[in-house]
């Protein structure tokens, strides 16, 4: 209790404000996981408002902030540290509430029903646990490691129902889907080559779960009215390594990060066809999140290296002058599909999350 008493005592904000009096529910985190801190966007003046250092709260510069989720009316976020082995509670005010231990730590998601908090692994693990963490959100303890017997577990999302969370092998074809109330495990094998789905996301009905193949180059899509084991309902192609889905708030429009093809892809989810490719100041899009309104889509950018033969990132874009290592969020006005603006951030950022966002 010691380590916890003192990093809440040197917590230490920086920003156009100090400590944020920003609206919790206007509020994007945004990870930057090679640089052990994180900025806090808002949403409606399209700005950095706050940067949250975590060396200030005693974690290492090695800490590796991965992936951040939000309660639905901004109370509470978490965010899970891949270097440091934990997963953090911090309130609207940006104060550390608590930490759990973990190993390897990588994407979140929140039980909409329950008090549950589901921890995947991270995918720069060699050899994780093949085990789900479930930590009591109110209390902020790890409840369980629940065994799932996959490899690699990454992709991660619950059901709205809160019955079923489901989480895939970036190495085998499977997903384990665990059921909440008896903890018993379906395991779905897809067939064919390997996919290595990276994340889910849901619909806002909750009727349909997708994930990109990183490896395959498609879009998998799963009907969630039936009971797992699943199989594919469709698959269709999308070049450049498929990474990040997000539903627009209607759930006409899917969204999909591209990583290698530095775009995004927009999928008509009545016909499941690529509508367009939007593209612009995009350098290795990772993480994203669609603001609650529709109109804009916020997208990390690593900028780690080369993302096409001879030509960085910041050279491509007309970003230059920055640093190799630096990246940004560029936010996307999803009706005109032109760059609204881009919002430097610091070192390596990854994931992304915001009130309601699923």
């Amino acid at each position: 209790m010691r380590g916890l008493r003192t990093a809440c005592a040197l917590a230490v904000l920086t920003g156009a404000g100090g400590v944020s009096r920003l609206h919790a529910q206007d509020r994007l985190y945004v990870v930057n996981q090679a640089g052990a801190t994180i900025s806090i966007i808002d949403q409606d003046r399209l700005v950095v408002d706050t940067v949250l250092d975590l060396r200030t709260l005693g974690f290492s510069p090695n800490a590796k902030p991965h992936h951040v989720v939000v309660e639905d009316d901004g109370s509470f976020w978490y965010v899970s540290l891949i270097g440091d082995g934990r997963v953090l509670k911090f309130d609207r005010q940006n104060r550390l509430m608590g930490q759990v231990r973990m190993e390897t730590p990588g994407l979140l998601t929140l039980d909409p029903v329950h008090d549950s908090l589901y921890v995947g692994r991270s995918m720069t693990a060699v050899n994780p646990p093949k085990a789900l963490g479930v930590i009591a959100r109110t209390s902020f303890t790890l409840v369980d490691e629940h065994e799932i017997v996959i490899p690699r577990p990454h992709a991660l999302a619950v059901s709205l129902d809160g019955a079923w969370v489901h989480t895939a092998s970036l190495s085998e074809n499977r997903i384990a889907s665990v059921e909440t109330a008896t903890g018993r495990v379906r395991l779905t094998t897809i067939a064919g080559a390997t996919r290595s789905l990276v994340q889910f996301a849901l619909s806002p009905d909750g009727r349909t779960m997708v994930a990109g193949g990183e490896l395959s180059n498609t879009l998998l899509v799963f009907d969630l009215t039936k009971p797992p084991p699943f199989t594919p309902v469709r698959e269709i192609t999308v070049e450049g390594k498929p990474w990040e889905p997000r539903f627009s708030p209607d759930g006409r429009t899917l969204y999909l990060t591209l990583l290698t093809k530095n775009a995004v892809a927009e999928v008509d989810v009545a016909t499941w066809t690529v509508r367009r490719t939007l593209d612009g100041k995009l350098a290795q899009p990772y993480g994203m999140i669609v603001r609650r309104d529709g109109r804009y889509a916020f997208i990390t950018n690593q900028n780690t290296g080369a993302v096409m033969e001879g030509h960085s990132g910041h050279e491509m874009h007309g970003m230059a002058g920055m640093s190799a290592s630096d990246g940004w969020l560029t936010v996307l006005d999803l009706t005109t599909g032109a760059v609204k603006t881009t919002l430097m951030l610091g070192n390596g950022p990854t994931g992304a999350g915001a009130a309601r966002a699923r």
